[in-house]
This record gives C-alpha cells, structure tokens and sequence, in this order.
C-alpha cells in the first residue's frame, strides 16, 4: 500500500486557487498527510537594479505568507501546514519543492488566464506534468468532499493497473469505475473500401478480447467489474463523451515515464487530460 505523507500544493493568493487548497487539505486530511504550500513569485526584470534611475521592485514575500496562512486558517483544517513563498518560476520552484521536501504527490490548479478557453492548461501544469517524477493531481473543480466517484479508463497495461493501485490507496472509500474503449471498423464507400473483408466478425472478436482482457485486469486490481464501451472510429472522444456525461469526480490516468507529455501520457490520456470536466490524477511511476 501506497501512502501519501507529504503533498505539495502550488498556489497563487486568486479566489481560484481556494479550491485547490482545499482539494489539497482534504487530501492530506484523508491520508494524515503533511502540506507543503508553495507560492512561487515570478521576479520582473525590473526588479535589477538600473544604472538609468529606475528603483527596485520590493515584493512582499511575507505579506504574501500571511495571506496564505489566512486562508488556511479559514479553512478551520487541522492538518499540518507548511507555506512556502519563494522567488522564480513556478515549475521549477514546485519541482525542487517536491524533490528538498521528499514529497510523494503534487496538486496543482488547471485554471488558466487565457480568456474563453475553460479547459485550456496553465503552462504551469504543462511544465510540472512533463518534468515531475510523482502523481500530480490536476484540480478543475470546487472541492467539497474526498472523492467517490473515480473512472480510471484503461488499455490494460502496467502503468494503467499502478495509476488505478495508487488511486485506491490515496482514497479508499472512493468507488473506482474502470473502462476500456475498443475501436470498431465499419464499411465506408470509396476507392480505399477493403474488399472481402468481414468487418462484422472482427468488431465481434475485438468486443470479446477486450472482455476477455478487462476480466483479467479487474482481478490484478481487486476490484469486482469493468465497463467495455465501444469506440466507434475514435476511442479517444467517445471516452471523453462517456466521462463528461456521467457523474466522476476524478479521472485517473497512467503514464509511461517523463519524456514530454505526449510520450508521458500517450494521445488519448493527453487528450483526456484537457478535455475532460473532472479533476485528473496523472500517475506518474515514482523513480
């Protein structure tokens, strides 16, 4: 069993990141975990020193330590709190918070400032999800409670069957919802039309070896079933469309290393990553 027992949470002072302090205290709550805040300050390059007259820009870390220690206090959580503020960018001061502090998740916003693009990634959570070597958990909604309702889509390999583990550790009373999309084939009429092929069969052997496959992978996991749904030309958005419709408060996804956040996650748990409603767990294999 996988236990949490430091997180580090990178948040700035906006109304917005209330939330992903609070999925934070929850989680820690959850797991008697210890928090680690990080406030990471970019420095202007006003903020040099100029033989032309211009003054220094003074930021105020301490302010800015009291603000956060305000809100946790407002909380009323009786978890234990570290807060950090700490000059530079933010990727890099979460990844080296993460790595002084031994820490064994990351939980990050995924609100961004660009106008009218609601499931649009902060560069921050790009950067910490392409370089971090732990679980980051991606927050896009209010957080209330712990999480019960988890999908976990899977395409039955090992880092799909760790992402699923962890998440039962990190929240045990949450019910885990496991799903596989299988591709179908289907006759389109035209000069690249396959000939004598029966499509018909295949759609039915592909239905039954993703069964097959799914009963062998819910017994590694402990768990009692899965859910085989039909992806049509593209698995990807149907498995978009099928957690979007129905009520998860996370999605839990594996990855297979850090070599860029396309190889990291694959296409379709990038895909998922930003489409989809819910919060995302991206289980990254710890080295």
């Amino acid at each position: 069993m996988k236990k949490l027992n430091r997180i580090i949470v990178g948040i700035d002072i906006s109304e917005k990141s209330d939330n992903v302090l609070k999925r934070a205290l929850i989680m820690a709550k959850e797991n008697k975990a210890e928090l680690f805040i990080v406030h990471a300050v970019s420095t202007p390059w006003l903020s040099i020193p100029s033989y032309f007259g211009s003054k220094d820009i003074v930021i105020d870390i301490e302010g800015i330590k009291k603000t956060i220690e305000k809100k946790i206090k407002a909380f009323e959580s009786k978890v234990s709190c570290f807060v950090f503020v700490k000059e530079g960018d933010a990727d890099d001061v979460l990844l080296y918070a993460a790595k002084l502090h031994l820490a064994d998740m990351i939980v990050l916003g995924a609100h961004s400032k660009t106008k009218g693009r609601k499931r649009f990634l902060g560069t921050t959570v790009q950067k910490v999800a392409h370089k971090s070597h732990l679980p980051v958990l991606i927050v896009k909604n209010p957080a209330k409670q712990p999480y019960k309702n988890i999908v976990a889509p899977t395409d039955f390999n090992m880092q799909s069957k760790q992402s699923i583990l962890f998440a039962k550790d990190i929240s045990p009373r949450s019910k885990i919802n496991i799903v596989n999309a299988f591709e179908t084939l289907y006759i389109i009429d035209g000069p690249y039309t396959a000939v004598g092929s029966d499509l018909s069969e295949y759609n039915t052997v592909a239905r039954s070896c993703a069964k097959k496959d799914m009963k062998r992978f819910i017994k590694d996991v402990s768990e009692k079933s899965g859910k085989i749904i039909d992806g049509e030309f593209n698995a990807k958005t149907e498995l978009v469309k099928y957690i979007n419709k129905n009520p998860f408060d996370l999605v839990v996804v594996g990855s297979r290393g850090t070599a860029g956040l396309n190889a990291l996650l694959g296409s379709v748990a990038t895909y998922i990553l930003r489409e989809t409603k819910s919060d995302v767990l991206v289980y990254v294999p710890v080295d």
